[in-house]
């Protein structure tokens, strides 16, 4: 249970994190395949660190790690670790290509996943947008609130429909919201 609780409060700092950091990069660009070169956020959790986002993920990947087994937690944790880390050094190339020497000012000054205490740059006045973001990162917050569950329960049929139905919910969403960017067009 000790483990189990520890999980699902990674959880919930999972999504919290990334729910931050989402109302400083719009959750249109949070969630598109495609790297966003053409401006630099530094305001919100990017003063701390360079990727909440991906720290977000691999943290909820280590709660939702504490349900398995050692070496499937293993398994789990280096595969999310590795698959961030790709995509770090994708942006990082991107960013340096067009945003040129303050980006390097900026990686020199911020941490890649590690986050300081104290912001690393000054805020460069991007004023959060908290609805778009909690509702971008439902994913994120449906999963936490499934382990937490989970956690209180020790029920894995729990863990397991929720999964489904955070996963369904989520898919219909962006299929809603695909159809009304269409209409808008």
């Amino acid at each position: 249970p000790l483990i189990l609780s520890i999980g699902a409060a990674l959880t919930v700092a999972a999504a919290l994190l990334r729910t931050w950091a989402a109302a400083y990069m719009r959750s249109d660009v949070v969630h598109d395949p495609r790297v966003h070169d053409t401006r630099l956020v530094a305001d919100g959790p990017y003063r701390y660190v360079r990727n909440p986002l991906y720290l977000g993920t691999t943290l909820m990947a280590i709660g939702i790690a504490t349900a398995a087994s050692r070496s499937g937690a293993m398994v789990l944790a280096i595969a999310v670790v590795l698959f961030q880390y790709r995509l770090i050094l994708r942006e990082e190339r991107a960013l340096k290509a067009t945003q040129g020497e303050g980006y390097g000012r900026y990686l020199a000054a911020v941490p890649r996943m590690f986050p300081t205490l104290r912001p690393r740059v000054p805020a460069g006045g991007t004023r959060p947008q908290w609805g778009q973001a909690v509702r971008g990162e439902l994913f994120m917050w449906g999963f936490a609130l499934i382990f937490v569950l989970f956690a209180a329960t020790g029920s894995v049929r729990l863990l397991m429909w929720g999964c489904i139905a955070a996963t369904a919910m989520v898919l219909l969403m962006r299929r809603g919201a695909a159809g009304e960017t269409k209409r808008l067009a």
